[in-house]
């Protein structure tokens, strides 16, 4: 059976991972999504320590635990702000390209339409 304190070891450790992940953002939008995966695979073994925690009690967070906490918080919300800039600015490049084969298709007839010619005149 762990203990106690072994379970907050564990708990400090995947906190320190994660912010080591967040605080190497370079403030691209690639590399946020590749923090945010990884994240994801330590928040999942996160949730598997808790659950095989069950009823057993963690010691309060410590103050350098809350603030990394804040400054985790604070980077993510930061990576979704930039994830968000550029989604809507290719959004408006897909705009900008559709509305430009809408104006090239009024210049040209993109439909070939079948052309009869009386001959009997």
């Amino acid at each position: 059976m762990t203990t106690t304190k072994h379970w907050n070891q564990m708990r400090s450790e995947l906190l320190e991972k994660m912010y080591q992940v967040v605080t190497s953002w370079d403030g691209t939008t690639q590399e946020a999504l590749v923090i945010t995966e990884k994240n994801q695979e330590i928040l999942i073994h996160w949730q598997n320590m808790t659950k095989q925690v069950g009823n057993e009690e963690f010691l309060p967070y410590t103050e350098i635990e809350k603030e990394k906490q804040t400054e985790i918080l604070s980077f993510q919300q930061r990576m979704i702000a930039s994830i968000s800039n550029e989604r809507l600015v290719v959004m408006s490049q897909m705009k900008q390209i559709n509305q430009k084969n809408k104006v090239r298709d009024n210049y040209v007839s993109v439909k070939r339409d079948s052309l009869f010619i009386d001959k009997g005149l």
